[in-house]
């Protein structure tokens, strides 16, 4: 008996944890200016289901106003929604393996229930949901997009809302890691912040 994979060239991502491999929600590079799990004391503040947050539940990319977003992989619109004070303008795509999430969004192109393919294009970045609760903290309005995953089976009561560090399913050639000089800088960062939560709440 043979197997495929002995003969067949060695494919970028091919053998990634869990099967799952990323394509960047964005084209070019962007640099990460929060990371999986970070400002634990800062996120603790804020609730996901009634449980507070252990750290940042997802990753944050600098970008420009206006940059194209493009899905992680193929997918379904599950969810086009609003949340002030939090994410802003944001939506989510079911797929196979769980859920992507893409906040803090200007303008969306898809509608729910429609299909999506993988590196399709959803709409453009922004920084809507951070401006009206960032004053006199002018880095938290720095335009960004928030990117958040699920993997199944996942708990929303888990202290992350049952995201997952989407980090180890990106190709690091696509984003730009902050070296020590940007590390000393990002001391004084002040995170965006997120919604709190309320009785009868819709969290993403």
């Amino acid at each position: 008996m043979t197997f495929k994979f002995v003969s067949q060239p060695l494919a970028f991502g091919l053998y990634e944890p869990e099967g799952i491999y990323l394509s960047t929600p964005f084209a070019g590079r962007c640099p990460i200016i929060q990371f999986w799990g970070e400002h634990p004391e800062y996120h603790a503040q804020f609730k996901y289901n009634g449980v507070g947050l252990k750290g940042h539940i997802g990753l944050d990319f600098a970008m420009p106003k206006g940059t194209q977003i493009f899905a992680v992989d193929a997918g379904r619109v599950m969810e086009l929604s609003y949340e002030p004070g939090g994410f802003g303008r944001y939506l989510k795509l079911e797929h196979s393996w769980g859920e992507s999430l893409y906040a803090n969004l200007d303008e969306i192109q898809v509608e729910s229930g429609q299909m999506v393919l993988r590196s399709g294009w959803l709409g453009y970045s922004g920084d809507s949901g951070s401006i009206q609760q960032a004053q006199g903290a002018l880095n938290a309005v720095q335009p960004h997009l928030h990117l958040g995953i699920r993997i199944k089976p996942y708990n929303r009561f888990d202290g992350w809302g049952g995201f997952t560090d989407p980090l180890p399913y990106l190709s690091p050639v696509d984003f730009i890691l902050p070296d020590e000089v940007e590390l000393d800088e990002r001391q004084s960062y002040t995170p965006p912040p997120l919604a709190i939560e309320r009785s009868g709440m819709r969290r993403p």
